[in-house]
């Protein structure tokens, strides 16, 4: 690197002389001679510059650059993408460069380094946090599910529950009591045992500490290790929803002992380990203790980096295919769940229901919507097979005056719709003011008492039966606004859902708290969301969720077979 630097000292000095004598660049240098001879052969060596010395009187010295600091710089800063280092390469940058790097990073994505396996993937937001107790995001619950391991996971191909940490379980006859077996030799990314007191501390964890899901939690009594690697689990009641719950995300099994920046170095032991997370990268390395089948990639590198057009046509995009190649594959995801307005009961016009009864009727689906979208069918209910929405034909004169004050999310889809709204309420004559705030500022919740009306997005995963369970169960906004009669209520239908040991039931009693949240008006269900997700030919073994995200675990690079003949 000194070197460098000192090309780029002489470069800025000398570049519009080309006789200078030795003596004048050993003086603009500040160093002798002798080694202003040794740094001119060195450079030369380099290719980056042709030094010939003056040979007798009235023969001058010549100085050609064949490079340019720039120039060097960017086969410097390519050197560094191929090996994955953006942080190291954006360090050496300034604002301007920085900016037109990013814009530049796609044409790296496919730069090889050496002979290991690493498929380079983009995505367009930092991850908030890895500490699969925080993790509410979308982007950040499968990355969980990668890092980290769970005593169960829900298969959506086959529609059921299967061991995962755990190699069996059993339960009493009304489902307070679950017992499970772990499997021997488990370990953590850095080493250490995997044992039954790890999945003791996980739980205790996630039912004593403060997070959105701690409601989830709430009934476990207490957790008892025994022999042969058992894990006893003691409720207050019956709960045969209890292993749905341990396949989710945030029941993934920690360390008993964590860092201080556990949440954005986690120690997990899922098939890859966290090497790399910066605001420019996150990189996943393939864990080879792995207690089953490896991955069949030695890395997963997330590049942070803005879409390469304005408004990019999919949500997720595995590989990169350069402009005017084969195009990518397009791959349509229905979503479970929709978008939805909630009403602020404080607000004098929403504490009623005929007020909340007036947004409703001014927001109907056919104002909204007046044309066929790809990416988004009007809501007739919480999710896309109830219907259980009455639009009423007509609202009330709106007072001048009356002001509203709504909030929504910061993505594309978010923003259009409350757009949308915005204009509809004000054709209705209402004063709308309208603020975005990104995920964090709404899961912290601040703005609750400083709006009117909230946009949100609720989008199930997987396991539909235990994501309405959860929906409805965990610290979700739409139950900071129903009243406390409302709340419990609820929590006593969820209850008796618990004690269901069959899933059509749950799936019936689900529809009708729907039901009720809709036709009550505490919460208008506006749309429901498809979203695309992008596939480079390359790429193979993408088996596609519900949630548009595939195991990193069966993802590999396809050669292509004409460059080997």
């Amino acid at each position: 690197m000194k070197l460098r630097d000192q090309f780029n000292r002489l470069y800025q000095l000398m570049h519009d002389q080309k006789q200078p004598g030795l003596p004048a660049l050993a003086d603009a240098m500040h160093c002798s001679e002798r080694n202003m001879r040794h740094l001119l052969s060195k450079m030369q060596d380099q290719g980056w510059l042709r030094w010939t010395p003056a040979r007798g009187r009235g023969h001058h010295s010549e100085l050609e650059f064949r490079v340019t600091p720039d120039a060097l710089a960017l086969d410097q800063i390519q050197g560094l993408l191929a090996q994955g280092e953006l942080e190291q390469a954006f360090a050496s940058l300034g604002r301007q460069q920085k900016k037109q790097l990013a814009a530049r990073l796609p044409e790296f994505l496919d730069l090889r380094d050496g002979n290991r396996d690493v498929l380079r993937l983009p995505m367009y937001r930092p991850v908030s946090t890895l500490d699969p107790m925080h993790a509410y995001g979308r982007l950040e619950a499968h990355l969980v599910r990668q890092i980290f391991s769970r005593l169960m996971t829900f298969d959506h191909q086959t529609r059921s529950l299967r061991p995962v940490i755990a190699h069996h379980w059993e339960h009493n006859e009304d489902g307070s009591v679950w017992h499970f077996w772990l499997r021997p030799r488990l370990h953590f990314h850095d080493g250490s045992d995997l044992g039954p007191e790890d999945v003791k501390a996980s739980f205790l964890r996630l039912r004593d500490q403060t997070s959105m899901n701690q409601r989830l939690y709430r009934h476990l009594l207490r957790v008892e290790t025994g022999p042969d690697r058992r894990v006893s689990f003691y409720l207050k009641h019956s709960d045969w929803l209890w292993p749905h719950l341990l396949a989710t995300s945030m029941s993934s099994v920690v360390p008993r002992q964590r860092a201080r920046n556990f949440a954005q170095f986690p120690v997990g032991s899922g098939a890859f380990q966290v090497i790399r997370n910066n605001p420019y990268q996150l990189t996943l390395r393939a864990f080879a203790s792995y207690y089953r089948e490896g991955a069949l990639l030695d890395e997963i590198d997330l590049w942070v980096m803005q879409p390469c057009v304005a408004e990019p046509t999919f949500d997720m995009q595995y590989g990169y295919t350069p402009p005017g190649q084969a195009n990518q594959q397009q791959q349509k995801v229905d979503e479970s769940g929709c978008t939805y307005l909630i009403m602020n009961p404080d607000t004098p016009l929403l504490r009623q229901q005929s007020g909340r009864q007036q947004i409703a009727a001014i927001l109907k689906p056919e104002l909204l919507f007046p044309e066929p979208e790809p990416a988004r069918a009007p809501a007739y209910g919480l999710l896309p097979e109830w219907q259980h929405k009455t639009s009423p034909e007509h609202h009330q004169r709106v007072a001048a005056g009356t002001r509203l004050r709504l909030i929504s999310g910061q993505t594309k889809e978010m923003r259009q719709l409350a757009e949308r709204i915005k204009a509809l309420l004000e054709q209705a004559g209402f004063s709308v003011e309208w603020k975005t705030i990104p995920l964090k500022e709404q899961i912290a919740r601040d703005w609750l008492q400083q709006c009117d009306l909230y946009l949100g997005r609720e989008m199930l995963h997987d396991d539909k039966d235990f994501g309405c369970f959860e929906w409805f169960g965990n610290d979700s906004h739409f139950r900071h606004w129903l009243p406390d009669s409302m709340n419990q209520w609820l929590d006593k239908q969820l209850c008796d859902i618990q004690s269901m040991p069959d899933a059509a039931n749950r799936m019936q009693a689900y529809a009708n708290i729907g039901r009720e949240l809709v036709q009550g008006y505490w919460i208008i269900p506006l749309s429901h969301e498809s979203h695309f997700v992008s596939v480079a030919p390359h790429i193979a073994g993408v088996r596609m969720t519900p949630l548009g995200f595939v195991s990193f675990c069966e993802l590999w690079v396809k050669k292509d077979l004409s460059s080997t003949n």
